[in-house]
This record gives C-alpha cells, structure tokens and sequence, in this order.
C-alpha cells in the first residue's frame, strides 16, 4: 500500500535500504527470498515515485546516488521506528511476540549462541529471536542503522570515542590451524614453519593474512575464498588444505572430522582477541534485550574458547 504522498510503500522503502546495504540487487534479492527483477521493479518505481535515480551502477554492483543517500539516511531512521511502534502495538493487542534481532559472527552464532537461545526460549515464550550470522562490518552497520537490536563478535572499532555503540567483552579466543582429520601434518608434533607454507589454504571469510603466530601477515596460497566457516569446513573435509579459524571451533569441527594441527609451544593459538557484545545503549531499553543479554553473561564465559591443540 503507497502513502498518501506517493513516496513509496514501507515495502519499497525495506528493499531500498536491502538493496543499498548489499550494494547489489541479486544479492538484496537472495537475502530477501524475490526474484531479481521483481526487486529491479520496486527500485524503479521508488525512483519514479520521488523522480530521481537513487543507485548508479558500477563494475561490482551498485551504489547510492546523491539523491538515494538522501533518502537512505531517512529511511534507516524511520522504518525501525516504525517497526517498533508496529511491534509494541501487537504484543500490547496479544496478536504477536516480541522480537530480537540479532547480528552474530561465524563464532557466536554457530558455538555460543545456540545455548543461550535455547534457554531464552524455554523462559521467553511471548519472543522471538532472529539470528543472523554476517560480518563485522555489516553487524556494526545494522546496529547503527536499527537493523539489529543486539551484536555479537569482534569490535575493533571499541576506541572510536565518537561511536554510539558499546562493547562488553565475554570471551577470549586465540587462532588455530585446522585440517581435515586424515591430513599428513595432523598428528605430526610439532609442524614446522615451511611445512605450513608449503600447504594450500582456505580462507573462511576473514582476512586472509589472519593467522596463529608466524602466519599473520604472512602471504599463503590461498585455493578457496569463501563466506562463511561452514562453507569453509565442508572444502576442508577430505582435502589436503589448511584454514585458519578461532579455537573456539575445536569441538563443533571435531565431530566433522576436522582437526587441529600442532604448530608446538603453544604457538599455534596466536594473540588472544576479545569479543563480546555490541549494542546501542539505547538499546536496553527493551528488556527482551536485557533478558537476553544477561543470559549470554552467563552462558559465554562457560564457554571454553582456548584449548589445546590436539
């Protein structure tokens, strides 16, 4: 249904803002479960509505027009808060359930994350909580823009003064080297320097000079490059390459037959990282958030992320 003025629809509005987030429309397309040119028809008519072109093309995909930051920066206020009003309206009316969203990395959301649910679940019959697993840089932005009500990972933004965001650390993870079960340098003790840099490696959605010790920052060759560490894990099973991923995986990746290989002296884990959680303060508000937040408190430092390698 379109406003009174003509401006679009909150639906047109939600795909704008998919589509400028992914900076691609098959992507935003994907993610919102449409077809591709149905989305291109409701960007179309968005523009239409206001007369304006809203995205460029470029090589990659596309990208927000002077005219299409204009109405992003609007539309990443307004349509949370109306989200919001929606939501209250119908748990005051008994017609819904509250609900959580979550931004989480690979670790929280496939190691911690399901315990803390689970439980919340089992007390919070009248939530809903939406776990998505993304990237850092697409957690933070969907905090800022409402998004997400709640994060979970890294912040390496925690010394920006200026942010509007917290960050409550809860965990320490360190960096291993994996392999599927079957690869000669499993088992070896220890595995020398050339011998890792001889091997091909996969790249599980970080950066790919991330590494335990001497391998940080260190050029490899990389046979993979994908998005997520499922994705990564299902490419190392049977294969004779290596990855690089928090050792707080040991457990998850050993009953898929992934193990870790033994780099010696403890200096296969790497310099520890905090992660924890990330919200806007304003964000607590909502005592779903809290609830959920307290019990994560709880669960994630039972958590044992740093184990030795085996």
């Amino acid at each position: 249904m379109r406003n009174l003025h003509g401006y679009g629809s909150m639906k047109e509005l939600q795909q704008f803002v998919e589509v400028a987030r992914r900076r691609s429309i098959s992507a935003a397309a994907k993610h919102l479960n449409i077809s591709q040119p149905a989305l291109s028809r409701s960007i179309q008519k968005l523009e239409e509505s206001y007369g304006a072109p809203l995205f460029v093309r470029n090589g990659a995909g596309v990208e927000l027009s002077v005219f299409g930051t204009a109405l992003y920066s609007r539309a990443v206020r307004i349509l949370p808060a109306i989200e919001e009003a929606r939501d209250e309206i119908a748990q005051l009316q008994g017609r819904s359930r509250a609900i959580l969203r979550i931004g989480a990395g690979d670790l929280w959301g496939l190691v911690i994350l399901p315990q803390v649910t689970r439980r919340f679940a089992e007390t919070h019959s009248n939530s809903v909580v939406h776990v998505e697993i993304v990237d850092e840089t697409e957690r933070l932005q969907g905090l800022r823009d409402g998004i997400y009500d709640l994060a979970f990972g890294t912040f390496v933004s925690r010394q920006d003064t200026t942010s509007a965001l917290r960050f409550e650390p809860l965990v320490s993870q360190g960096t291993y080297v994996y392999a599927d079960r079957n690869h000669p340098l499993v088992g070896r003790k220890p595995v020398g320097r050339q011998d890792l840099f001889d091997q091909r490696w996969i790249s599980p959605g970080y950066e790919d000079d991330m590494g335990p010790s001497y391998l940080g920052g260190q050029p490899r060759d990389f046979a993979a490059r994908v998005d997520t560490v499922m994705h990564a894990v299902q490419l190392l099973r049977d294969s004779p390459f290596l990855m690089s991923a928090s050792s707080g995986f040991v457990r998850l990746f050993a009953d898929l037959g992934i193990r870790t290989v033994d780099m010696g002296d403890g200096a296969g884990m790497g310099s520890l990282q905090e992660s924890g959680a990330v919200y806007p303060v304003r964000a607590l508000e909502k005592p779903v958030l809290r609830d959920f937040l307290r019990l994560a408190r709880q669960f994630a430092p039972e958590t044992s992320l740093v184990v030795p390698a085996s």
